[in-house]
């Protein structure tokens, strides 16, 4: 995961969300949850929806808000998440400030036969159509909670570091989202070791780039120039990525947290 720094509303999606409340005859205001829920999905899905996915992809550099995996279009592959459910929350329901952009998290992957009918083969759904409409402690828009997300090397999986400042209790609730709501570490046992990954192969491509990191400071390494001050290039250049409308690459947090930690150490041992 990365941290997002969301946007302001757009003029156009704003004033739509005021509309739909004012219209005689939505019945907004005298919605009341859970047991509206229908209604007010009706009126959330007149909203301007392309519009709302387009600036969710360029906000989030065309990558999914939970796993980092690339959404290959803007439109089509863009799920519009609320991170305060719309069950729960009407004032959140309508406002841009809510929303997310996020994978299909496995629904959409095809698989043989064969595979359908074996679990292991298939693996389990991932990100929000793993979450459902949980509620969440995680937060891709909290600067503090996204610097202390840490990637293990040999595996791939997502960890949250104790030793950052949040708190035991804060620590083990974002862990705990990442294990078992959003699913981001495939699916577990019970001693909390991996049974198998994600529909969408999350841990697996996780590992690859861990691997081609690995691999990288071997390479620099061989050659001499493995340093802090190269290694702050390369963090440069990927972070030039997260600026403005770029896109970025696909699980770039994985490669950023193994170079930041790698510049760390080469400082300290200097």
């Amino acid at each position: 995961m990365i941290y997002i720094r969301k946007r302001r509303t757009p003029a156009e999606i704003e004033e739509k969300a005021e509309k739909i409340k004012k219209t005689p005859g939505s019945t907004y205001e005298k919605l009341s949850l859970p047991e509206d829920t229908n209604q007010l999905r009706t009126l959330f899905d007149q909203m301007p929806k392309d519009e709302i996915r387009e600036n969710l992809y360029k906000e989030q550099h065309g990558l999914c808000a939970y796993c980092m995996r690339r959404i290959t279009d803007q439109r089509s592959d863009t799920k519009i998440e609320h991170y305060k459910a719309l069950s729960t929350n009407k004032e959140t329901a309508l406002d841009y400030q809510n929303y997310l952009g996020v994978c299909y998290g496995g629904e959409k992957e095809k698989f043989e036969k064969t595979d359908e009918e074996n679990h292991k083969n298939t693996g389990c759904m991932c990100c929000d159509a793993s979450r459902g409409e949980q509620e969440l402690t995680i937060n891709p828009w909290n600067r503090r909670q996204m610097e202390a997300i840490g990637y293990y090397k040999k595996s791939g999986e997502i960890f949250v570091r104790s030793n950052v400042g949040l708190g035991t209790e804060l620590v083990n609730a974002m862990q705990k989202d990442i294990d078992d709501v959003l699913h981001l570490n495939g699916e577990k046992d019970l001693d909390g070791k991996i049974k198998w990954d994600t529909r969408s192969k999350l841990v697996a491509s996780r590992r690859s780039v861990c691997d081609s990191v690995c691999s990288q400071f071997d390479r620099w390494g061989n050659k001499g120039v493995l340093t802090a001050d190269f290694l702050q290039d390369k963090i440069d250049k990927l972070e030039s990525q997260l600026q403005g409308n770029n896109i970025a690459d696909e699980y770039i947090g994985v490669r950023l947290y193994l170079y930041k930690r790698k510049a760390e150490k080469l400082r300290k041992q200097r």
